[in-house]
């Protein structure tokens, strides 16, 4: 399953993300239901600003476009897709934001333009799914579904967004610079936690619903140990007398266990 929000007051938010800087990647696949408006897919946010921080965004009234967006006090840096999003179907999106004078966007592992502005984030204390948050307050929502959400302290490439646009777990992908990892889903479960063993679990807001999970390739779990064997036949019960018969001594330890393997009280491992 994935998160399903309404577009309207639904949406997924931790208290926190201090320490968080450049290089950084957002990532996640959406499933978008609306081409009206501009509408947060993933963000780190300062709450007490007029919109500051680094945020994903579909923006439907520029020709349906994904962007990275850097934002201070309400001043905008915007790298948008060269194509169109679509609706109703999964697509995999992610800003790569480098500097604070580079930030690109990708759709479907397509690279869009860099943009060059330059802007500085002081830093963040907010991270969120399906909204942005400024001034204490919650705005555009997203419509749609989300999951596989994720973020990196680092610039991934372009081999690494092609991978994840793949359908590539994001544990499976630069692994060592995963900062957050939220599959919403899958053979997770449905919850909201951080699976990149971070603890940046997330609180719902407003009840989002669960929606069908995009495919995704995710690491093969371990092999089980093998299963133990049991030898012998169980149920035989033999005194001491008789083990002496079978030649050993029940009050030595290494003659103890030899009797024990012939009456199959042993366990021993393929």
């Amino acid at each position: 399953m994935a998160r399903l929000f309404n577009g309207t007051s639904q949406f997924l938010r931790r208290v926190d993300g201090t320490g968080l800087t450049l290089p950084l990647t957002l990532a996640a696949w959406v499933y978008p239901q609306r081409n009206t408006a501009y509408e947060e897919v993933l963000a780190l946010a300062r709450s007490s600003d007029n919109s500051t921080g680094w945020f994903l965004q579909i923006r439907g009234p520029d020709g349906m476009r994904v962007a990275a967006v850097t934002a201070s006090q309400n001043t905008f840096a915007i790298a948008r897709s060269t194509g169109s999003y679509a609706l109703n179907q999964w697509q995999h999106v992610a800003g790569v934001f480098s500097e604070s004078n580079a930030r690109r966007v990708y759709l479907n592992g397509v690279p869009g333009a860099l943009d060059t502005t330059v802007l500085n984030v002081a830093s963040v204390d907010r991270m969120l799914i399906g909204a942005w948050e400024r001034l204490g307050g919650w705005l555009a929502y997203f419509g749609g579904a989300v999951a596989e959400a994720a973020i990196w302290q680092g610039a991934l490439g372009d081999s690494d967004l092609a991978q994840l646009a793949a359908g590539y777990s994001p544990l499976l992908v630069r692994s060592q610079d995963l900062i957050a990892y939220w599959p919403l889903g899958g053979p997770f479960g449905n919850n909201d936690q951080d699976h990149s063993g971070n603890g940046f679990d997330l609180t719902a807001y407003g009840d989002p619903t669960w929606a069908d999970h995009p495919p995704i390739v995710y690491p093969q779990p371990p092999e089980p140990p093998p299963a133990e064997a049991f030898l012998g036949v169980t149920g035989s019960v033999i005194t001491a007398g008789a083990v002496a018969g079978m030649g050993f001594h029940a009050g030595n330890q290494a003659g103890s266990v030899h009797a024990r393997l012939a009456l199959g009280q042993v366990r021993i491992p393929r």
